[in-house]
């Protein structure tokens, strides 16, 4: 072989090393940026700031500690009702980059309208909870399932819903992909992405890129499994809602341009349980319930009123205004 030619073979090598450093280095800038857990400051006029004062300000809020499969301290906040005969429970869940107090004004309502307990979980590496990588909703959804078993276990009669916007909404429907336990009666799931990949596709495809998104995301799995311990391809709501039998209420506002509204329909297609879905007009992410807050609410009380009489009303309490 001419030196010539494997000058060129050498160079060739060199190219190809060069790009494959370059696309895990993108890879992990990526990781960085979507995948290690921050805090995203809330601005000066915070939509959720009513709520987030409501869970941080209560006097009965209690702080609740618990171990995930994996050996991470997980952290929730339970504020229970005055009314001690109460078996109802709301568990409310954040968004991405934020903690439980973002899931404050869902708690509110279930808490003084429906006369509800209600927990706010703080979601792996967000909070107070434990956690060095953005799970996708994938392990947070067996976090959600410990969550629902502790109450369980501190009432066997207990009846509960979940309600989770964005990162939230996506870990509860892969919760309910689960076997759940039979006191969870319905979950409301709004703003949820199909899957990480779809949702990350998305993301980086608003980009100026240079890597082709199919070839970024296959570097970023990688780059995942790694440094996140969990395969991103498993994060996956739309296979989990095939499996789901618990009834789900789906929720996406029109102008989402963070998790795209065609994805809802997908999630809903897919569901092999009972369900329904809502859209609300010129709502971005997670906005709904702040763009029509009447139209949100009603919604939501008719789904569960559909799924049991005693979601909204506790049954001790029924049937003992009929016996009088």
């Amino acid at each position: 072989m001419s030196s010539a030619k494997k000058n060129a073979e050498f160079l060739l090598d060199m190219v190809a090393w060069a790009a494959v450093g370059a696309l895990f280095g993108t890879a992990n800038f990526y990781y960085d940026q979507l995948l290690v857990p921050k805090k995203c400051p809330a601005g000066p006029e915070d939509p959720w700031a009513e709520g987030r004062r409501w869970m941080n300000e209560h006097a009965k809020r209690e702080d609740i500690f618990l171990s995930s499969e994996d050996g991470l301290q997980l952290h929730a906040n339970f504020i229970p009702q005055e009314d001690e005969s109460c078996h109802r429970y709301a568990v409310c869940v954040h968004g991405y980059g934020d903690s439980a107090d973002g899931a404050g004004l869902f708690a509110q309502r279930y808490y003084e309208t429906y006369g509800m307990h209600v927990l706010l979980p703080d979601l792996r590496g967000h909070g107070a909870s434990e956690g060095h990588v953005v799970g996708m909703g994938l392990p947070d959804s067996q976090d959600l399932l410990r969550w629902v078993r502790w109450i369980v276990q501190q009432d066997r009669d207990a009846v509960i819903v979940l309600h989770g916007v964005s990162l939230g909404a996506a870990a509860i429907l892969q919760a309910t992909g689960e076997r759940m336990p039979s006191q969870v009666k319905g979950v409301v799931a709004d703003s949820a992405f199909t899957s990480a990949q779809d949702e990350l596709h998305f993301l980086y495809e608003r980009k100026k890129h240079f890597f082709p998104a199919a070839v970024l995301l296959f570097a970023l799995r990688i780059v995942c499994r790694l440094r996140g311990k969990y395969d991103l391809a498993k994060a996956s709501p739309v296979r989990a809602v095939e499996e789901s039998v618990t009834p789900t209420l789906f929720v996406h506002g029109e102008d989402d341009e963070v998790v795209p509204p065609s994805m809802m329909p997908r999630l809903f297609e897919a569901a092999g349980c009972k369900k329904e879905f809502l859209w609300i007009g010129d709502a971005g992410h997670m906005g709904a319930v702040l763009e029509d807050s009447a139209t949100y609410w009603t919604r939501v009380e008719k789904f569960y009123k559909k799924l049991s009489p005693w979601i909204l009303k506790d049954r001790e309490n029924v049937e003992e205004q009929f016996a009088q």
